[in-house]
């Protein structure tokens, strides 16, 4: 199985294909790192083209208005990078705070399209989700590589953990029978496997955010 880690540290090391840069979760836990798209901390994407390339894989603010597509893509790939991803993610936006925000491009499906463009452009790309319903948005844009997100995790027993796996292992074992060529992998981190074993899920790879200590 492929572990992929997802970390916002710098590193001063020969870059690893495996590794995705993430600027904006520098410093974060795993349970803050769900909020990084609210959390104004930084010009995410301009750091990350002003940083050394730091992995194979480049987490980008997908719905950040400012600046050329085109001229990003070129930065990132000069600078060593191959792979994309739409972390920080607006997936896990909802209700009222969806609803305050809706003067940006901030959506999967915008998310999604955006990726798709990265990949005209000859990066392979990962695409975050929540849901079965953004899985086939991302499916529909031309994306078969996708990352499960559990969601924001309430588990306080056994039973409930559980009933989360079983849930997510469904919307995995749903998407497979609609499209099997998909790629899916599950967002985890040693916060999250000590609430639910996300690493226990039959996919194809693991998403493991390197945490703040």
């Amino acid at each position: 199985m492929t572990t992929l880690t997802l970390t916002g540290t710098q590193s001063t090391a020969a870059p690893s294909d495996n590794r995705i840069y993430c600027p904006a979760l520098n410093g974060l836990t795993a349970v803050q790192a769900d909020l990084a798209f609210v959390m104004p901390r930084l010009d995410h994407n301009r750091a990350v083209r002003e940083t050394p390339c730091q992995g194979g894989w480049a987490a980008l603010l997908a719905s950040d208005p400012f600046g050329s597509e085109a001229a990003l893509f070129a930065q990132l790939y000069e600078l060593g990078y191959r792979g994309i991803t739409n972390w920080p993610s607006s997936i896990l936006l909802d209700g009222s705070l969806r609803q305050s925000m809706s003067t940006i491009p901030a959506s999967p499906e915008f998310e999604y399209d955006f990726l798709a463009r990265a990949q005209r452009a000859g990066f392979q790309t990962l695409a975050f989700f929540l849901s079965l319903a953004q899985a086939r948005a991302a499916l529909k844009a031309g994306l078969e590589s996708l990352v499960l997100h559990p969601g924001l995790l309430e588990v306080e027993t056994a039973e409930s953990g559980a009933l989360v796996l079983g849930s997510l292992q469904r919307i995995i074992d749903t998407i497979r029978a609609e499209v099997p060529q998909v790629a899916i992998y599950a967002y985890t981190s040693d916060w999250h496997e000590r609430s639910v074993p996300l690493g226990t899920l039959n996919v194809d790879g693991l998403v493991r955010h390197e945490a703040a200590a």
